[in-house]
């Protein structure tokens, strides 16, 4: 990794650090003249009239590092980029919004932009002939249709500014949960189990949602949970079964521990070897789960080696922190008495993220109860109190990420949520009156900065009206919306505020629609539905 941080403590985009993460391997990437996402890089493409040349990126993507050792340490390349374009380098591990809206459905992604922002070609990874196709005809076709690329501009941009408008003037104000979206919310659980069922894979346990790819989806088999509890002894045997498929089929890794990210194959043969903190924070939330509803000391055992290895390589000692992934590396866990033997383990990035390090924090502390686990207590405890004391921003927010102690990008929607529910977590587990204070705090910047009270949905990001290209326009993500909800109806109940309860039901309200697009990509707000359902929180209307 090589790159340069500085601290700062505003909003704006451009006061981000430059920062540029390139393969460990040896390759001259760094040869491109990279900016950093920013209004400058933009206002340079407008003032030269260039296309921009998006490369958005991750520090534990093996297509990443090979992108930077072939396409991108290729001179012809190098040349063409820094002479016709201007180069923009994104990691979406510290910039989510931007990979949010500008991915092409994996990394790395290769996007060729108009001055403006909007998409003129995009793809993962490119190989060095194609990237020399594709850098000259864009770049041609720039040249040649430069007004009728301005004008579709303008009309895309025209949409997006009706489609706010129409959102924020003529939305559903906050108002009353009605009765038939009451009965809505009620078989919503019930509906969701029924499309997991199809979607469920009997020979290898898990879901089918694409012919190539398959990915543990621990929350989906957490719903699965909650129906077995209701009644339903298919689930239980559904969720069971997948574990059993992921351990002993490959996404489980058998020496080194911790969970693979996806498979390549539908019986989990073909791992891609990157481990997550989030991923496996979820997982070990399943585990525990798992082994408590069934009582079975299988689900016990792996629940205590998947830990293990999360101590192991991500626990930062030091610090009181916990990194945030382990980068893949086919080479290094090819079967074989020598492949791991004879190779340095891969990287592992030790950046802070926020939301991140508090899903672990919460799978630790139901770990520490319910598998009887007290040391994970302490830890959870030292790096929730690590996040408070050095992630917090002067906005009343959190900010996203940390590198050599520079906290940075304030107001993300996921980090301030992720961690009220930590928080929550442990004020129920200990009653300490900071950590109860502290959530009330960032819900508070989220219902003051981010919520929209027209479509009654959090944004997920602070309003910024110089954002550069799609960041324009914020976007009221599921899964983000779905965990305040759940953060604000457990706030209620401790600080006996009403508004607070009728603000989570509109929120779960409002993203039902969401959830009927997204299917089982948004399984925690089914999750976060089937629990307000058992709270009997619906019946209180």
């Amino acid at each position: 990794m090589s790159g340069k941080v500085v601290p700062n403590d505003a909003w704006s985009s451009d006061s981000l650090p430059e920062l540029f993460r390139f393969s460990p391997r040896p390759n001259q990437a760094d040869k491109i003249c990279w900016q950093p996402w920013g209004n400058a890089a933009f206002e340079e493409a407008i003032r030269l009239d260039k296309p921009i040349f998006l490369v958005i990126s991750s520090l534990w993507c093996q297509w990443c590092h090979i992108m930077d050792e072939t396409t991108l340490s290729e001179p012809t390349i190098i040349t063409i980029v820094n002479n016709d374009y201007i180069p923009i380098r994104v990691d979406s591990d510290l910039r989510p919004d931007v990979n949010q809206r500008y991915n092409q459905n994996g990394w790395p992604s290769i996007v060729l932009l108009s001055s403006e922002g909007e998409i003129l070609w995009g793809g993962v990874y490119v190989p060095p002939k194609q990237m020399l196709y594709y850098l000259g005809h864009i770049r041609r076709y720039y040249s040649e249709h430069r007004a009728e690329i301005a004008q579709q501009v303008r009309e895309l941009q025209g949409q997006r500014f009706t489609r706010k408008l129409t959102q924020t003037f003529f939305g559903a104000h906050l108002r009353p949960l009605l009765q038939e979206e009451r009965v809505a919310l009620e078989d919503l659980p019930v509906q969701a189990g029924v499309v997991l069922k199809d979607l469920y894979d009997v020979d290898y346990g898990g879901f089918m949602l694409h012919p190539h790819l398959k990915f543990p989806h621990p929350e989906a088999c957490e719903l699965l949970l909650m129906l077995a509890r209701n009644g339903d002894p298919d689930a239980l045997t559904m969720v069971s079964y997948s574990l059993e498929q992921m351990r002993d089929g490959g996404l489980w890794d058998k020496e080194a521990g911790g969970f693979f990210r996806y498979s390549a194959a539908s019986d989990w043969s073909a791992p891609h070897t990157e481990k997550m903190l989030d991923e496996n924070a979820a997982l070990l939330r399943l585990l525990t789960l798992t082994a408590q509803q069934t009582q079975d000391q299988q689900w016990r055992d792996l629940a205590k080696r998947l830990i293990l290895y999360i101590n192991t390589t991500f626990w930062q000692q030091d610090v009181g922190i916990f990194s945030g992934s382990q980068s893949a590396d086919e080479d290094y866990y090819e079967p074989g008495p020598y492949s791991r033997a004879s190779r340095e383990a891969p990287q592992v990035d030790t950046t802070i993220y926020t939301a991140w390090n508090a899903r672990m924090i919460s799978s630790y502390l139901l770990a520490a109860r319910l598998l009887n686990y007290p040391s994970l207590e302490t830890m959870a405890l030292r790096a929730l109190d690590y996040l408070c004391e050095h992630m917090m921003h002067r906005s009343g927010s959190v900010c996203h990420f940390s590198i050599d102690g520079y906290p940075t990008l304030p107001g993300q929607l996921a980090d301030q949520v992720w961690l009220t529910r930590a928080l929550l977590d442990a004020y129920e587990l200990h009653g300490r009156k900071s950590y109860l204070e502290t959530a009330i705090a960032l819900m508070h910047f989220a219902c003051q900065e981010l919520l929209d009270e027209q479509t009654g949905l959090f944004y997920d990001y602070p309003a910024d009206v110089e954002a550069p290209g799609r960041l324009s326009l914020r976007e009221q993500p599921l899964t983000e919306n779905a965990i305040a909800a759940e953060c604000l109806l457990r706030m209620s109940v401790h600080s006996n505020r009403q508004n607070l309860r009728d603000t989570a039901l509109l929120v779960l309200s409002g993203c039902r629609e969401k959830y009927r697009r997204t299917g089982i990509q948004g399984a925690i707000y089914a999750c976060v539905v089937a629990q307000t359902i058992e709270d009997k929180w619906l019946e209180r209307i």
